[in-house]
């Protein structure tokens, strides 16, 4: 079951703002409260793992590919994913860049809780095809490879 996202008029009485500042992901990707059954139910860390789930689940079938290129489309259908739970939530003239991409992946990719992520990513890019690099392909690979840098260098605080 995924949880909606808030939509645009549901901002000002669902959507709590970023107190760190602009470095944050914009908050229509991130729901506070979720309606259930007629009742707008405050989200907890419980309900929180049930935000983007297909995409969880898609992403989480790249241990189980052998090929890179199937794993490189396993990635695909992960963005795909959460680029139509975004969608159907936000107008059609939303304009979805890397940069709010990024933290929602990075949020993904974490969910999936992959193990030997280093090993996927090590094993994609010795053996991908080079002209896949500068495609669709290689920008969500390259996507990957980032939320992996930044899971080993994230500090523990």
């Amino acid at each position: 079951m995924a949880v909606p996202l808030c939509t645009e008029s549901d901002t000002s009485e669902s959507l709590k703002l970023p107190e760190n500042g602009p470095s944050q992901s914009p908050p229509k990707f991130w729901p506070v409260s979720v309606p259930v059954l007629g009742e707008k139910t405050e989200v907890v860390s419980s309900t929180k793992d049930a935000c983007f789930a297909s995409a969880t689940e898609t992403l989480q079938q790249i241990s189980t590919t052998f090929t890179p290129s199937d794993k490189l489309q396993v990635i695909q259908l992960t963005f795909e994913e959460i680029t139509k739970e975004v969608m159907s939530s936000l107008k059609d003239n939303f304009l979805w860049s890397m940069d709010d991409q990024f933290p929602v992946f990075l949020y993904v990719v974490l969910r999936a809780r992959i193990r030997n992520l280093g090993s996927e990513v090590s094993l994609i890019e010795d053996l991908m095809d080079p002209c896949v690099q500068h495609g669709e392909h290689g920008i969500m690979f390259t996507t990957l490879k980032a939320c992996y840098y930044q899971i080993q260098h994230e500090k523990t605080t």
